[in-house]
C-alpha cells in the first residue's frame, strides 16, 4: 500500500495505524481528517482562482501535468461561506420549516436551507422560491413593492413568480453577476464553459427547464468499482452503506432525549458497528474497515460537505453509495451532470429588475414596512423582503436584522450545518484514466480510491460524454478547508497525487 503523504496532509495510511478502541480509530480518523487550516482572507471576487497556465510543480509519479486548472473556494467566498446546508448533529429536521416561517409577514427567509424535501440542492432552492412566492401572493396586496435579496436560483424563482402575480419586484445581488452558488465560467484552456458551483441536477421539472435552455445534461453512472492506491480495480461492495444503515438503525432505538445530539460517527462507534468491521485485508488488499472509510470519505462527505462527527445520525443519506450522491449545491441521487447552467438563468434576468454589486447590510422591519440599508450608504423602502442569502452568511453578522430575528429562527440558523465541497477542473492532453474511449451519449464516470485517506473525495470524468480529457475533483469538508489555504502550485501537487492510482503506470486490473 502507498504510504505517501499529500503536501500539508497526513500520511495516507496513518489513519489505519491509530489505536482507539480498535476499528473505531479507523472510523473516527476518516470522520475527522486533518485539522482545518485558516482560510485566506475573503475577497469580493467570488469563488474562483483562475490558473489556465499552472505553475510547474514536481511530477507525481506517472501523472501528467494538466494543461489547464480552475478551482473554487466557497469557504472563503464572503457571499457564500460554504457550499450548502446539511443536517448537523443536534439539528432537528423541523428547524428548516421554522427558518421558512415568515417574520411578521414582512421578512421571508428562503433558499435550499429552508426546503425539507431536497435541502442542499438546486431542486430545493427552486422549490423554496416557489413556496415563498405563493405565500406572499396569498397575504400581500397587488402592486406591493417587494425586494428579493440574492439572485441565485431561489431568489430568481421567487422574483419571477412574484412579477407574474403583479407585484413590483427589485432583486439586489451582492456579486457582480447573477447565479449565486451557480457559477458558470469561461475558463482559459477549456473548450466549454465549466461549473465551479452547482453541477448536478435532479428533479424532472428542473431538468426539463435546463434542457429547454440548451444546458448540456449527462447522466451520471453509479460507480461499480474503485481503485486501490497501487491501481488495482476492485468491485465496490455494499459493506460501507450497510454499516452506516446499521448504525442509523441503532440510533433510532435510543431515547428521544439522546438521539437529537447523536452524530453519525458516534452512532457508528457506540452501536458496535465500527468494532465489527475487520481491518484484515482480503486478496485485493482492502478490508471491510477500508470500505467503511471509503463510504464516509467519498459518499457522506460529498453529500453533506462535512465530517461524520458533525453530521446527524439521522441525516438523509440516500443509499450512501460512495460518490453516487454527488453534490449539486448539495446532493444529486440519480442526477445529471450539467454544464452551461447560466444559460438557464438568462430568461429570469430578462424579466427582472436586478441590481448587482448591491450588498445589503441591514434589514429594518416593522408591522408596516421594511427598510434595507446597503453598504453604499443607500437605503431602499419596500413592503416585504425575500432573503435568499446562504445559511453560511446568515451565521455571520454580515447581514443584521432590526429587530433581531425571533429566537426560533436564530436557533435554526445556529444549529443547521453548512457543508463545504470545492471543485477543481483539470484538463489534460489525453484522458489517461480511461481504459476505453466513451461512446456518444455515454454516462459520466465517477472515480474513487479505497484504502487511503483521499484529498479528493471523488473524480468526475466531465469530458467523457464528448471525449474531452477533463476531470472534475470534488474536495469535501476538512480537506476542502485545508486546500483553500494553499497556493496554486501546492494545491495542484496535492490533487494530482490523488490521481496516481489512475496513472498509466498503475495496475489497471486485478
Amino acid at each position: 500500500m502507498d504510504s505517501r503523504a499529500a503536501p500539508g496532509g497526513m500520511a495516507r495510511r496513518t489513519f489505519l495505524a491509530a489505536s482507539l478502541s480498535g476499528i473505531a480509530s479507523v472510523v473516527l480518523a476518516s470522520c475527522t481528517g486533518p485539522q482545518p487550516m485558516p482560510t485566506p482572507p475573503p475577497t469580493t471576487s467570488g469563488t474562483a482562482t483562475p490558473s489556465p497556465t499552472p505553475t510547474p510543480t514536481p511530477p507525481v509519479e506517472d501523472v501528467p501535468r494538466p494543461t489547464a486548472m480552475r478551482r473554487s473556494r466557497w469557504g472563503a467566498d464572503p457571499f457564500a461561506r460554504g457550499s450548502f446546508s446539511f443536517d448537523a448533529a443536534g439539528a432537528a429536521p423541523e428547524l428548516r420549516e421554522t427558518l421558512a416561517e415568515p417574520v411578521g409577514g414582512r421578512v421571508f427567509i428562503t433558499g435550499e436551507a429552508t426546503d425539507t424535501d431536497a435541502p442542499g440542492s438546486l431542486h430545493g432552492a427552486r422549490n423554496s422560491g416557489l413556496r415563498t412566492a405563493a405565500t406572499i401572493s396569498d397575504i400581500a396586496e397587488p402592486g406591493e413593492r417587494i425586494a428579493v435579496i440574492g439572485a441565485g436560483l431561489a431568489g430568481l424563482t421567487a422574483a419571477r413568480e412574484l412579477v407574474g402575480h403583479g407585484f413590483e419586484v427589485v432583486v439586489l445581488e451582492a456579486r457582480d453577476r447573477i447565479g449565486g452558488r451557480i457559477d458558470t465560467v469561461e475558463a482559459g484552456g477549456f473548450d466549454e464553459p465549466i461549473e465551479l458551483g452547482a453541477m448536478f441536477v435532479r428533479g424532472a421539472t428542473l431538468q426539463a427547464q435546463f434542457a429547454e435552455a440548451s444546458v448540456d445534461l449527462h447522466p451520471v453512472a453509479p460507480p461499480t468499482e474503485a481503485r486501490t492506491p497501487d491501481g488495482l480495480a476492485v468491485a465496490i461492495p455494499s459493506t460501507g452503506p450497510d454499516a452506516i444503515a446499521t448504525a442509523q438503525s441503532w440510533a433510532a432505538t435510543q431515547s428521544e432525549a439522546r438521539t437529537r445530539d447523536l452524530s453519525l460517527a458516534t452512532a457508528i462507534v457506540e452501536s458496535g458497528t465500527a468494532a465489527s468491521m475487520s481491518k484484515t485485508p482480503d486478496a485485493t488488499g482492502v478490508s471491510p474497515a477500508d470500505w467503511l472509510a471509503h463510504t464516509i470519505a467519498s459518499g457522506v462527505a460529498t453529500v453533506t460537505g462535512a465530517t461524520a462527527n458533525r453530521v446527524s445520525a439521522f441525516a438523509t443519506l440516500p443509499g450512501t453509495r460512495p460518490a453516487v450522491d454527488l453534490p449539486e449545491v448539495g446532493s444529486a441521487p440519480e442526477g445529471e451532470l450539467a454544464t452551461g447552467i447560466a444559460a438557464a438563468l438568462e430568461p429570469y434576468a430578462a424579466q427582472l429588475d436586478i441590481a448587482v454589486t448591491s450588498v445589503v447590510t441591514r434589514i429594518v422591519y416593522d408591522e408596516r414596512r421594511v427598510s434595507l440599508r446597503l453598504d453604499s450608504g443607500e437605503s431602499l423602502n419596500v413592503d416585504r423582503v425575500v432573503v435568499t442569502v446562504p445559511l453560511g452568511v446568515l451565521k455571520t453578522d454580515t447581514l443584521r436584522f432590526s429587530p433581531s430575528l425571533p429566537l426560533l429562527h436564530q436557533r435554526a440558523i445556529a444549529r443547521l450545518g453548512v457543508g463545504l465541497v470545492d471543485t477543481v477542473w483539470l484538463r489534460f492532453d489525453s484522458a489517461f484514466w480511461r481504459a476505453d474511449d466513451p461512446g456518444p451519449g455515454s454516462s459520466v464516470e465517477v472515480l474513487t480510491v479505497v484504502g487511503e485517506t483521499p484529498t479528493v473525495a471523488a473524480w468526475v470524468d466531465a469530458g467523457g460524454p464528448d471525449g474531452e480529457p477533463v476531470l472534475v475533483g470534488l474536495i469535501a469538508a476538512t480537506q476542502a478547508r485545508r486546500l483553500e489555504a494553499l497556493d496554486d502550485p501546492e494545491f495542484e501537487a496535492a490533487v494530482l497525487a490523488d490521481l496516481a492510482p489512475f496513472a498509466p503506470g498503475a495496475t489497471a486490473t486485478g
